[in-house]
């Protein structure tokens, strides 16, 4: 969602689909159930989300805060917004891809994180100056992040620069 272009989403993948190919991704969607957790959405915070992880609302409620910024934030995600890798610091930097999108964007997510069983080793992002506020977890950040703390209410982020 954060990539350049329109956002593609294959009807029904709106919650957890452990389908593989057809005939699997082709099963009725629940759309009753999709609407039931979309209205529950909007007052939710983080930990309300992921405590209700096995219905597939912590995508929902990301897709659905990302898309709601996208609306909102036009110009960020334009084709003049360019995407500039991030790289962090630390024994475990493959395991964190960043990548920053024009000048007020930052979208973050661990990579084989299971493995690390918590322990990210000193691992560090250094983030642009400014302060970078984490839409997922209202968190507010500058200079730099570790990724246990980062991902400690939600496993992925997406840093807005306040005031622009």
């Amino acid at each position: 969602m954060l990539a350049p272009g329109v956002p593609d989403f294959y009807q029904g993948t709106e919650l957890w689909d452990l389908s593989l190919v057809d005939p699997d991704n082709r099963r009725p969607v629940d759309f009753d159930l999709r609407s039931d957790l979309m209205r529950r959405c909007g007052a939710l915070a983080a930990a309300d989300v992921l405590a209700d992880w096995d219905s597939g609302l912590p995508k929902l409620w990301m897709t659905m805060r990302v898309l709601a910024l996208r609306r909102v934030r036009p110009a960020d995600f334009s084709g003049q917004s360019k995407y500039q890798p991030l790289v962090a610091q630390g024994t475990h930097l493959g395991n964190l891809l960043a990548f920053r999108r024009g000048e007020n964007l930052i979208a973050v997510v661990p990579r084989f994180s299971l493995t690390l069983r918590g322990d990210w080793e000193g691992t560090h992002l250094a983030l642009p100056r400014g302060t970078w506020k984490n839409c997922f977890t209202e968190a507010s950040l500058q200079d730099g992040i570790a990724p246990d703390a980062l991902f400690g209410a939600f496993p992925v982020a997406l840093l807005v620069r306040e005031g622009a």
